[in-house]
């Protein structure tokens, strides 16, 4: 309930104001006006061909539009609500690991408020992260409940959720197959080596499913090993965000001082071990351990991104800190470690005070918390301003062209393609394409926005748009129609000469209208 609390508190101007964007409006399209006729058994066979490579998605994603059509304030209240879930089942986890509830608590309201991976709360189609973080999060404790007992078929219930947390989104796929470390830590080798066996078969099954139905290119060992190069470059950019999320970067000096305070942590931990050990149940010790656990949470989270197109890189903007997702529960567990291994030293100063030591390491993430929060109201007004463009543009789209014949294309120029790096406006064909869609209430409807690098092309046979990634769609003179949104002209071109006259007025819009975020 607590960090339901904490959600709305943070979330509340976003879930009011917010809004679709990018895929939300393609699935949305395909979930309510799909081919055919718009019914249940329609959508599925859609996502069916959209999504095979994760299966679990082919029922969650049409199903929330089934549930909450276009109503995006239900949908973004849903997807903060899938952050609180798996919020909630990770406090669960670090509960039954022995961390005191408190920290437990505070770590799992950070994860909420984390603002370099807000993109899964923001953004309808991110939601599915967290849920795959959740569903795994379930099986972890299954899994630990079933070496408590001794139960095989708790640690069978366990591997059913791996499966369908990967079949969800696989980004917990590494994370599943190292769990074997954590069954040895609690109940040795005997106890864990079958259930890490068990673990291990199903993270075959499911990766390869999700590797063979996937469709990328390969692009080569130079190319992953370059990639994974930028991955931890950005990746410690990332932590020393986490560490110090206001004023400008300081990634170095944060990270100099995180390695230093875990360091002389480690010395005096094991100068003074058995002396720490009987004073409290937890201490150092376990501030270390919860570091050393979030790096390991950090990196595998990142892991599966390595032989992903470039996009796929850790970064700060907008849908792009999706990225982080899985890692950024990682980073706050490291970073809220070395906060503890500071109050324990601070708390030295005052050796007769049983709480002062988690006193100062609970104001320290107090002020994180606040820190964070600060940053997310920021990131809130950016997300915000880019919606109230997107509806702008469709409002005056549909007042400039009422309606379309059935199978139209609509070809678009002058309009801003992001808000800022990471936060789109009429930044894709598939974003503008479902737009349009569901704008006009017909799957058979297109819509193609002239972005950058991209111009319109009057071919013999109809209008198409041409350049480097331009999509391969040409509409037939006579079903084409073009608004520039900076002239207001619209032109129905009824031949290639007629194209030919209009075709240099429609050009791309900017590509960004900010680079701050």
């Amino acid at each position: 309930m607590a960090l339901t609390l904490v959600a709305a508190l943070a979330f509340g101007p976003f879930v009011k104001h917010g809004g679709f964007f990018l895929d939300d409006w393609s699935n949305g399209a395909g979930a309510l006006q799909p081919p055919g006729s718009p019914d249940v058994g329609n959508a599925l066979s859609y996502y069916s061909g959209l999504t095979a490579f994760r299966p679990v998605l082919m029922l969650y994603v049409p199903l929330t539009y089934l549930v909450f059509g276009m109503h995006i304030h239900l949908h973004d209240a849903w997807s903060v609500l899938v952050a609180v879930f798996a919020a909630s089942v990770f406090y669960a986890v670090l509960r039954t690991l022995g961390v005191p509830w408190i920290h437990a608590w505070l770590i799992a309201a950070l994860t909420i408020v984390f603002p370099w991976s807000d993109a899964t709360r923001f953004w309808v189609t991110g939601d599915q992260v967290n849920l795959s973080i959740a569903i795994m999060g379930l099986g972890l404790l299954l899994a630990l409940a079933g070496l408590k007992r001794n139960s095989w078929r708790f640690h069978a219930g366990a591997g059913a959720l791996y499966l369908v947390s990967i079949l969800a989104y696989e980004v917990t796929l590494p994370l599943i197959a190292c769990m074997g470390f954590l069954y040895w830590r609690r109940a040795g080798w005997r106890e864990a080596r079958f259930r890490w066996l068990a673990d291990l078969a199903v993270v075959v099954v499911a990766g390869s499913w999700v590797g063979s139905h996937t469709k990328r290119t390969t692009a080569g060992f130079g190319y992953d090993l370059e990639h994974l190069g930028e991955i931890v470059v950005q990746g410690g950019a990332i932590l020393g965000r986490a560490g110090m999320p206001l004023g400008s970067p300081r990634t170095t000096l944060v990270l100099i001082v995180l390695g230093a305070a875990l360091a002389v942590g480690l010395g005096a931990y094991l100068l003074h071990r058995r002396r720490l050990e009987l004073r409290s149940r937890w201490g150092l010790r376990g501030w270390l351990l919860l570091s050393g656990a979030g790096f390991c949470v950090a990196a595998l989270g990142w892991v599966m991104f390595i032989p992903a197109e470039t996009y796929y890189t850790p970064s700060v903007y907008g849908l792009t800190n999706r990225v982080n997702g899985m890692a950024g529960f990682g980073l706050i567990m490291l970073v809220y470690g070395a906060l503890g291994v500071l109050g324990s030293l601070v708390g030295r100063l005052r050796p007769k005070s049983r709480w002062f030591a988690a006193a100062v390491t609970i104001a320290l993430a107090v002020a994180l918390l606040g820190s964070y929060t600060h940053v997310l109201r920021r990131h809130i007004t950016i997300w915000v301003e880019a919606d109230d463009a997107e509806i702008a543009g469709l409002t005056e789209l549909k007042h400039a062209i009422p309606t379309v014949p059935h199978g139209a294309t609509i070809f678009v120029g002058s309009y801003p393609a992001y808000q800022t790096l990471g936060v789109p406006i009429f930044s894709s064909t598939s974003d503008f394409d479902g737009m349009v869609k569901l704008e006009y209430d017909d799957f058979s409807v297109s819509g193609l926005p002239v972005l950058e690098g991209l111009w319109i092309a009057c071919r013999p046979d109809g209008v198409a748009l041409a350049g480097a990634g331009a999509p391969d769609a040409t509409a037939p003179y006579g079903t084409a129609t073009m608004l520039d949104f900076q002239t207001g002209q619209v032109t129905a071109p009824r031949d290639r000469k007629a194209c030919k006259r209009v075709a240099k007025s429609y050009v791309p819009g900017p590509l960004y209208l900010s680079f701050t975020y």
